[in-house]
């Protein structure tokens, strides 16, 4: 295997600066392509490492459909750690987490910042889930997609692969450093047996990245700082717009703003849960159509049918707030 396969060694330097590893602990993918190698080279050390016909899993949901439907097509099992509502928001609670630890857990799947309700874990906690996975020989596999897009000014929380050899790290260029036309992400561990395996399996995918997607990636990587404050910025000013619009319309949205991330979970509310078909899927249907503007219904992540994922890492969400007052003021009873 060339040095190159693996990504281009300059890209693998920036990456390793960024989360504190060696180059030879990074391996260049695209986001989608990391998390089928990491599922299956994961199970497969599992097997050999502990005879498991059937290996048990914990993931955080709802979730980027992959982080899980890997699992189950390698015929693991599969118990979700799930969020959970309060008056402050949405989060996930530590003491479910620990009651869903079995003696043979093998792998805890993650995403903080949390992909669709924008959570952020606090930090105590996250120190917690390491010093778990650490103790009980659990391997972390943390989808850290949407890191350093913290808009409350906190710093982020350190890379998985950066706090233990027994962990996966999965980040790229397409979300907070706004380029996701590249496809170019990383898969970063200290671990070196599963670190060789995940190289000689993607060898049978697609072998390499694209190389001018790799140099492009490069140089975001080593303008990162400008990029961050261009992609924080975007951040505030839209999260100013929707705390606007939503206390406008409160009485048919809930909104908590997240502290990371450039999506949210809204909750909808009265006569908006029956157009269309009713639920949240037949008011996003309805508001497509009829709009022009897309929402994902939390059904689409196998959730409760009330709520939709918002969006608001673009340029032009003020444009798409002007089409769904317009959209909300033609169909209200």
């Amino acid at each position: 295997m060339t040095l190159e396969s693996a990504g281009h060694p300059l890209l693998r330097q920036e990456v390793a600066k960024l989360h504190l590893v060696n180059p030879d602990d990074v391996l260049i993918i695209t986001p989608q392509e990391g998390i089928y190698i990491a599922m299956h080279c994961l199970v497969d050390y599992f097997s050999r490492t502990y005879g498991d016909d059937r290996s048990h899993v914990i993931t955080t949901y709802p979730a980027y459909q992959s982080l899980y439907e890997n699992l189950h097509t390698l015929r693991c099992q599969v118990d979700y750690w799930m969020v959970k509502e309060s008056g402050d928001g949405w989060y996930f609670d530590m003491a479910d987490l620990r009651q869903l630890i079995r003696d043979d857990t093998r792998l805890l799947v993650v995403n903080f910042p949390h992909n669709p309700t924008g959570y952020l874990l606090p930090e105590d906690q996250w120190r917690e889930i390491i010093e778990i996975c650490e103790r009980r020989n659990i391997f972390l596999f943390s989808d850290e997609m949407y890191r350093l897009s913290n808009n409350d000014q906190s710093a982020p929380l350190v890379s998985a692969c950066t706090a233990m050899t027994n962990s996966v790290t999965l980040f790229g260029v397409s979300k907070t450093l706004a380029l996701p036309g590249l496809r170019i992400g990383w898969l970063c561990t200290k671990h070196s047996t599963l670190m060789t395996s995940m190289k000689s399996f993607r060898d049978y995918i697609t072998i390499c990245c694209s190389a001018p997607a790799e140099i492009l990636a490069l140089i975001a990587l080593r303008n990162k700082n400008e990029i961050l404050k261009r992609t924080l910025a975007i951040i505030e000013k839209n999260l100013h717009l929707l705390a606007d619009f939503f206390r406008e319309y409160e009485d048919v949205f809930e909104w908590r703003a997240p502290r990371a991330c450039t999506t949210g979970l809204v909750k909808l509310k009265g006569w908006l849960l029956r157009l269309g078909n009713g639920g949240a899927k037949g008011f996003c249907e309805r508001l497509q159509e009829e709009a022009g503007v897309l929402m994902l219904p939390s059904a689409v992540y196998e959730f409760d049918d009330n709520c939709v994922r918002l969006g608001f890492g673009r340029t032009d969400l003020k444009y798409a707030l002007i089409a769904l007052r317009e959209f909300l003021r033609r169909n209200k009873p």
